[in-house]
């Protein structure tokens, strides 16, 4: 299957979720924020998981790096990772390639799930 088509089927795979974590946000079992992620963890992960595979298979689009960015070689950002140093909650991140930003993300939790695009060479990454 080429990209092109399964990125339109992953739009309408994530429309589809979308509408389930409404539907499972009003039916809150409001017994505590822990009885809350159990009841949605499921929705949670498959919309991660279709975000995950839409970003490896994306066309970049590339622009300027701000200033503002910590730009570091994808090696440097893996290993941060592997050691604890960035989670998801910390910022996110776009992949760079010969100086230039793509309008790829990446998160940390990427890292762990072995979603890494070995076509870029460092990371421009956002703190929160």
């Amino acid at each position: 299957m080429d990209n092109k088509k399964r990125l339109k089927e992953i739009k309408i795979e994530l429309e589809k979720v979308d509408i389930e974590i409404e539907k499972r946000e009003r039916t809150d079992p409001n017994e505590g924020w822990h009885a809350f992620c159990d009841h949605m963890e499921e929705v949670w992960e498959k919309r991660n998981k279709l975000n995950r595979e839409k970003r490896m298979l994306m066309t970049p689009k590339f622009r300027d790096i701000p200033e503002y960015a910590d730009v570091m070689t994808l090696e440097h950002f893996i290993g941060n990772v592997e050691c604890g140093g960035f989670i998801d909650y910390d910022g996110t991140g776009r992949y760079v390639r010969d100086g230039k930003e793509s309008d790829i993300s990446i998160r940390p939790s990427d890292i762990t799930h072995g979603s890494i695009r070995k076509d870029f060479d460092s990371v421009a990454w956002y703190n929160r």
